[in-house]
């Protein structure tokens, strides 16, 4: 897997460069450590869902669980770089289309800043 995906991300082209960053930094921080060692045709919709359970379970510098929204972008890249495999005719199906993972939260009114009472329109 470790060597797709770095194939997989030097093959992005007209990407914004803040996605490139993001792409990136998911392949070196997350996918290869987890799944760097998998052969491509080896890798299984457990191994993926195994690697979200132990990323769902880490903790970051300041104690936090790595947020559902962060999770889902793990997973869209990873996604991305095993449908380009599809196409490729590298592997048949994709191990990580049928994962699912926890709803991301989505802000309420009062926890948008700058909606504390007293703050909107006089």
């Amino acid at each position: 897997m470790a060597r797709w995906l770095c194939c997989w991300l030097g093959m992005q082209q007209g990407l914004r460069p803040n996605t490139r960053r993001c792409y990136a930094d998911h392949v070196r921080l997350h996918l290869i450590p987890h799944l760097g060692p998998i052969e491509l045709s080896q890798l299984t919709s457990r191994d993926v869902a195994r690697m979200f359970t132990a990323l769902a379970e880490r903790r970051n510098r300041y104690g936090e669980s790595i947020a559902a929204s962060t999770l889902h972008r793990i997973r869209a890249t990873l996604r991305a770089a095993l449908n380009a495999a599809v196409r490729e005719g590298l592997i048949a199906s994709n191990p990580a289309r049928l994962i699912r993972l926890p709803s991301p939260r989505r802000p309420t009114a009062g926890s948008r800043p700058g909606s504390a009472p007293g703050n909107g329109p006089p």
